[in-house]
């Protein structure tokens, strides 16, 4: 080999690239697993069967509050469960090492005896012959979340007392109240009018107002308390389209009257689990709301039907009627004795039944409307 071509291999070869092996900066590694158990506070623990050994991540010290030079030990291992769940975690920890995962709730103690609630998941560990060798698994501290979950209970306690106690006020005043008013209307009934003067006259049908005021806020007070007393032990399968026509047969004269056409389709959820009293409630309260609202160039058009959404059964009555202003009136609709347009009969009651009986079964009532145009109740009958 000559010198000239001696040079040339020689730098051939420091100028090509060495094959070293490259390093991928997106690989998972002890980075991306210390920051998940510091998003998640869950720290990490396990037990080798063959090497007798244990161990606590750095998160599970902390949470633990060990001492740095702190050795765990599956000996020492009982020590950071509460009395009262000692024999829990002595069941889960064998059953996981014969091949069981678990997932419990379960009361821990700190090193400095601290008792917390924790969210604890563990699974055996296998080597490549299948066979179980140890077991590992996270925890992480809820306290906080178990101490929300108190405060909840109690302010659902507090209410449901205030609730019981509204319930039974309202119904001693409805009670009470009755015996009076039908007295008063008998006496109205039974009173001799052939004598009075003009301003008398005008006294008279004032008291004879009065009492049947106060007779119709006591059937309404009535149907609210029948409402807030209603359990979903009374539900039972209801076909929409028998209750639709029970409804219908109700009010035959008023939809002939006012030549109201009502389409109907209710293949999509034939039946639901519901209480059938208040289904046909309100089916008559937006049926006839669509035709008392009605706008006086046009017939009455009701469309009803029924869709699942989600998982969820829904339905929906649109009409061709007046509509509402929902920029004026939006946050008003459902609220009792509320009115919108200038109807005589209208009392303001029958939306706010409606929304009270939907929402004491879980379910949600909502509106769409254009002024003139149409208006649409969507109900979420299903929780």
């Amino acid at each position: 080999m000559d010198l000239i071509t001696f040079r040339k291999k020689r730098r051939n070869s420091i100028n090509k690239p060495l094959n070293l092996p490259t390093r991928d900066p997106f690989k998972m590694d002890d980075f991306y697993y210390q920051e998940i158990a510091n998003l998640t506070g869950a720290g990490g623990w396990s037990v080798d069967f063959q090497n007798r050994t244990s161990f606590f991540d750095i998160q599970a010290r902390r949470i633990l509050e060990v001492p740095q030079d702190f050795e765990p030990s599956l000996k020492e291992g009982y020590r950071f469960y509460a009395k009262e769940h000692l024999e829990l975690a002595t069941k889960l920890f064998y059953e996981c090492a014969q091949g069981k995962s678990f997932h419990e709730e379960i009361k821990m103690v700190t090193f400095t005896n601290k008792i917390f609630w924790a969210k604890a998941h563990g699974k055996p560990l296998l080597n490549d012959k299948n066979e179980i060798i140890g077991v590992r698994g996270v925890f992480q501290n809820i306290e906080a979340e178990k101490d929300r979950e108190k405060k909840l209970r109690q302010s659902l306690n507090i209410i449901e007392g205030h609730n019981r106690r509204l319930y039974n006020f309202a119904h001693i005043v409805s009670h009470n109240l009755r015996s009076h008013v039908s007295n008063l209307q008998l006496s109205t009934a039974l009173f001799d009018t052939e004598n009075l003067d003009n301003d008398q006259m005008d006294l008279f049908s004032n008291f004879k107002e009065i009492g049947q005021n106060l007779d119709i806020t006591l059937k309404h007070l009535n149907e609210i308390v029948t409402i807030q007393s209603a359990t979903n032990k009374d539900l039972k399968t209801v076909r929409f389209d028998r209750v639709y026509n029970t409804v219908k047969s109700s009010i035959k004269q008023i939809v002939l009257q006012s030549k109201t056409v009502i389409y109907t389709e209710f293949s999509e959820v034939e039946e639901i689990d519901y209480l059938d009293a208040y289904l046909e409630s309100v089916l008559l309260n937006l049926i006839t709301n669509s035709i008392k609202y009605k706008h006086p160039d046009r017939d009455p058009e009701i469309s009803i039907f029924t869709y699942e959404e989600e998982g969820k059964a829904f339905l929906a009555v649109k009409d061709n009627g007046l509509g509402i202003d929902l920029e004026k009136y939006g946050d008003q609709i459902f609220k009792m004795y509320k009115t919108f347009h200038h109807n005589k009969d209208a009392q303001g009651l029958g939306l706010f039944l409606v929304k009270s009986q939907v929402e004491s079964l879980g379910g949600k009532i909502s509106v769409e409307s254009k002024l003139g145009k149409f208006t649409k109740f969507t109900i979420q009958l299903t929780p």
